[in-house]
């Protein structure tokens, strides 16, 4: 049973919220004319007042069909309707089930809908006709009702009465972007998502906060239906008060200076990312480009959502401090799905912290800071753990508590870690309820990720599950990565993958390395480099380097490498090989 903290209170007004539905209503009871919600390609905007009564209107309709504690499906294309479409399961009391775009690429909806069994899906009248003939030639959607929620008659609002939610109701079920296998979806209730809520407006104070400063309009590409994106996009925006304008991620991907552009235009602004945007704006942007922006007004870059590399933060202010950016600005944050999003961020204002430590004594689980001329491995810090926050790195052979410089696995408890996965199967581990010796009363999250702590900072190493075990030492696949992407010019960006292969007797590390588009690269001179740059940087032997065609791994949505379908891939020996 998951409580909610009575100090959970309106921003501004002091009201307290109960729910995910007091909060929609009490911002558009206090503003409705306000344009919170604007949406950029095509541009449109909806106001507070026009959101609350389109989604009370699609709420009406959703109980004319399904019951309350059904499920819908919520297939958006990026745009303004997916706010309606959540907000209006939130004043229906029906479950919100975001994925991406149907009939997009790797939307995978079947393992979803198999799930979560939903009874209706939410989309546009575009897209729903768009779409027969998916519905039609896929049987998982074959039986759902569908409700085109632009075309909803406004006047059903006044028919809408408040639905029987509390604190322990489930607002909506967060899907994996499927980077590790089959799609889980986790069950978040009301008091969850308000206790998160809650921490991110803590974790991003702000000087200005204190002399009565709203909170400046945040600016957001990232896909929707993906927990950061739908917390910025809507949630967050309602809960601290402020503006927001969305953007399609294919704009961003095609070009990044449309993200940078719109910042500048807005001027004082937040905005956040993943670590490959940083990375892909400094590769991308023009020197002309650059001539054009202002990030003077940037308040808040919060990175997420994948390990945060000093490399790219260095790289990335080095490259915009030339039009404004400051450092201060760059605030790593570790989050995941299962804890609704945020669990640590570090402070605005501050910059990034880091340390540097000793490369073969990490490997060995164990962080022992070095100097600078000692070379080591510099790490990011996500920050400080909140109060309200127990997070506890374990050493998952013992069981017990690691020493402060001791990586385990990381464990979280609080008030925003979900109730569980949504209609578990018996081949889904239950990480939900593990029981710490020294938290007895605690029931912790194991979430996969490994990590230590040191001098009240959490520093996240890489995923327990991608590690790869040579020799009795562990080695971190984003570092190997990073190293092989900065090998050889004609190694793509954002286009390496390495993984650990049992061949049967030992683990061996085997590299997948896309090729730059029409690169004349001699084959053999650049595995060459990328194995002398691989043994320089990590005293490793690539077993195995393969070349591919450019597009050739696959990713998620929001930019993830999905490590398991390249493991599987490579082993089949399926993966589009490079021509020279």
């Amino acid at each position: 049973m998951h409580i909610l903290d009575p100090r959970i209170h309106l921003p501004g007004n002091g009201a307290p919220l109960a729910t995910l539905v007091d909060l929609c209503r009490a911002r558009a009871t206090a503003e409705p004319d306000r344009p919170v919600f604007r949406h950029r390609s095509p541009d449109a905007t909806l106001t507070l007042g026009e959101f609350d009564t389109r989604a009370r209107a699609l709420a009406v309709r959703l109980l004319d069909i399904v019951p309350a504690g059904s499920r819908a499906l919520l297939g958006f294309a990026p745009g303004l309707d997916f706010a309606v479409g959540l907000a209006g399961c939130l004043y229906a009391g029906v479950v919100a089930v975001p994925v991406p775009p149907l009939g997009g690429p790797g939307a995978r909806v079947e393992s979803v809908v198999r799930s979560a069994r939903p009874g209706v899906v939410l989309s546009t009248a575009r897209e729903l006709a768009a779409l027969g003939e998916l519905f039609h030639r896929t049987p998982a959607l074959a039986d759902l009702v569908t409700i085109a929620v632009d075309t909803l008659d406004p006047t059903r609002a006044d028919r809408w009465q408040r639905p029987d939610a509390g604190p322990d109701t489930v607002a909506y079920l967060q899907y994996s972007s499927g980077s590790t296998g089959v799609p889980k979806g986790v069950t978040l209730t009301h008091a969850n998502v308000l206790h998160n809520l809650a921490l991110i407006h803590q974790a991003t104070t702000r000087p200005g906060d204190a002399e009565g400063e709203p909170r400046p309009t945040s600016v957001l590409w990232l896909p929707q239906h993906y927990n950061m994106g739908l917390i910025g996009s809507v949630l967050e925006p309602l809960y601290s008060g402020h503006d927001v304008v969305t953007m399609a991620a294919s704009a961003f991907v095609r070009s990044p200076y449309t993200w940078l552009r719109t910042l500048s235009d807005v001027g004082r602004v937040d905005t956040c990312a993943p670590n490959f945007a940083l990375d892909l704006c400094t590769r991308r942007i023009t020197g002309p480009q650059l001539d054009t922006l202002d990030l003077g007004g940037v308040e808040m870059l919060l990175i997420g959502g994948e390990p945060v590399r000093a490399a790219t933060l260095d790289r990335f202010h080095e490259t915009f401090a030339r039009a404004g950016l400051r450092r201060e600005a760059l605030v790593p944050a570790y989050g995941l799905a299962e804890s609704t999003v945020l669990v640590t961020a570090g402070q605005i204002g501050q910059g990034p912290v880091l340390l540097r430590v000793d490369r073969t004594a990490l490997s060995a689980g164990v962080a022992r800071p070095v100097e600078p001329a000692a070379g080591g491995h510099v790490l990011v810090s996500s920050g400080a753990v909140p109060p309200s926050t127990t997070v506890v790195p374990v050493d998952t052979a013992t069981g017990l508590a690691c020493d402060d410089g001791r990586v385990g696995e990381i464990h979280v408890s609080g008030p925003s870690v979900g109730a569980g996965y949504w209609n578990a199967g018996p081949d889904v581990p239950d990480v939900f309820g593990a029981v710490l010796p020294d938290h007895p009363d605690r029931r912790f999250l194991r979430t996969g990720d490994l990590g230590f702590r040191y001098d009240g900072e959490l520093f996240v190493t890489g995923r327990a599950k991608d590690v790869i075990i040579v020799a009795g030492a562990n080695h971190y696949p984003h570092d190997i990565e990073a190293t092989v992407e900065q090998a050889h010019p004609a190694v793509r960006e954002r286009g390496v993958c390495a993984l650990g292969v049992d061949d049967g007797e030992r683990e061996r590390l085997v590299v997948l390395a896309e090729v730059v588009s029409g690169s004349t690269v001699d084959g053999v001179e650049l595995v060459q480099a990328i194995r002398r740059a691989v043994h320089v940087s990590h005293g490793l032997q690539a077993h195995g380097v393969e070349l591919l065609a450019p597009g050739a791994l696959p990713y998620t949505v929001n930019g993830k490498l999905r490590r398991a379908d390249c493991l599987r891939a490579h082993l089949a020996g399926t993966l589009p090989r490079w021509v020279p």
